[in-house]
Order: structure tokens, then C-alpha cells, then sequence
């Protein structure tokens, strides 16, 4: 079992996933236009039933659960993949904003058009603090169970 492999082949499938995910959503990111219900946890967070399923259901089933299915349990793939996961999910959100022909990369990726999560501003950087929290909890998997 080779971790980086694992993780890389996660983050190429969750780039395919932008990419995917950009064409079924044009312009309309997160929360902007989508049926069904959305759960309001604050002024510019909030969870959609589309993205519940997605990301927390189906994806989490996919990549964590079914390998673990497949090949059996172990507590340091459980790291691996999940550590994987939530990184992947940053990359994947990173990358709908840079291949989405909807809109220009410069004009999206930013705290105005992107309005749906909170972005840390210091100066001109700007990230989203979604990101932070990804790397961040991808790290805390990975230091737990595979470290």
C-alpha cells in the first residue's frame, strides 16, 4: 500500500470531479440556484441537499468506505483516505473555479463572487477559510492514524 499513490489518485479523481461538477453547475456555485432544501448555518454558510448527498454521503461512500470494503480495515488506510478526502475536496473546489468555462478564473475566485463561505483577508491574499479547515483536518487524520 503505497499512501502516495493513494492520495494522488484520490486528488486526480477529485480534479475529474471539478470538472464534472463545473458543467453541471456553471455559474451557479454552492448554493446560488439549486432545487431542494438548504440547511442555513450562517449568513454565507450553508449546505444545500445536492451538496449534502455529494459530499457527504455519496464521496465519503466512494472513497473511504468501499476501498476499506475491498481490501479490509485498517486504521492507517482509514487515514490515508480520509486525510486524502478532505484535501481532495479543497483541490476539487479549487479547481471548479479554474475550469469552469462559465466564468474566468480572476473574476470568481474571490470573496465577492464566491459570497457562500467565509474567506480570510490579509491584504491582497485571500483564501477561503473552507481550505484552511480542509488542509487542516486532512492533516489531523494523517498525523492520527497513518503517522
Amino acid at each position: 500500500m503505497d499512501p502516495v499513490f493513494i492520495i494522488l489518485t484520490i486528488w486526480l479523481a477529485m480534479v475529474a470531479h471539478s470538472f464534472w461538477e463545473a458543467s453541471v453547475e456553471g455559474r451557479n456555485a454552492w448554493d446560488k440556484n439549486k432545487y431542494g432544501w438548504k440547511w442555513r448555518f450562517a449568513k454565507n454558510i450553508s449546505l444545500t441537499r445536492y451538496h449534502f448527498w455529494l459530499f457527504v454521503i455519496y464521496l465519503p461512500i466512494l472513497i473511504i468506505l468501499l476501498p476499506m470494503i475491498v481490501v479490509g480495515f485498517s486504521w492507517k488506510l482509514f487515514g490515508i483516505l480520509a486525510s486524502a478526502y478532505f484535501s481532495g475536496m479543497v483541490i476539487e473546489d479549487f479547481f471548479w473555479f479554474v475550469v469552469n468555462t462559465e466564468i474566468k478564473f480572476r473574476d470568481s475566485w474571490n470573496p465577492k463572487f464566491a459570497s457562500y463561505y467565509p474567506w480570510l483577508v490579509i491584504g491582497k491574499f485571500k483564501i477561503p477559510v473552507y481550505y484552511i479547515f480542509g488542509f487542516g483536518i486532512a492533516i489531523l487524520f494523517w498525523v492520527l492514524f497513518v503517522s
